[in-house]
């Protein structure tokens, strides 16, 4: 005679384990992808506040760029705690009194490692003749 047990058998048990494994698996590949996201975004973020400060110095005459051999300004400012590094441009536009700024910022020094810019800003300013 077969008497009737409640537990689960050892398969059972295998099978539910190795299913909460790949759950959690799941979880952790997200949350670690949330997690790289949101260091990029606030870099990127700290980026745009070092950019529009630089071009709003440009745009009230606080800052001049002068015009180098390759017609760029740049220098290296430091925000939240970490060094960023801009470069400047200013371009004459159809109308005389309009100058045409462009500024990008770097997270790294594009001169040491050639990198590809984080933020790219482009705004006007009133140029006196």
């Amino acid at each position: 005679m077969l008497q009737k047990t409640n537990g689960m058998t050892l398969i059972e048990v295998l099978v539910a384990l190795a299913i909460a494994g790949i759950a959690l698996l799941a979880v952790i590949k997200a949350a670690s992808q949330n997690i790289r996201g949101t260091g990029y975004l606030q870099n990127k973020t700290i980026a745009l506040w070092v950019g529009q400060e630089i071009m709003s110095e440009a745009q009230l005459g606080l800052l001049k760029l002068t015009e180098s051999s390759d017609g760029e300004a740049s220098s290296a400012m430091s925000m939240l705690g970490q060094d960023w590094y801009w470069a400047a441009t200013e371009e004459v536009t159809a109308n005389p009194h309009i100058r045409k700024l462009n500024v990008r910022v770097y997270q790294h020094n594009p001169v040491d490692d050639d990198a590809a810019s984080i933020v790219d800003l482009n705004g006007y300013r009133y140029h006196a003749s």
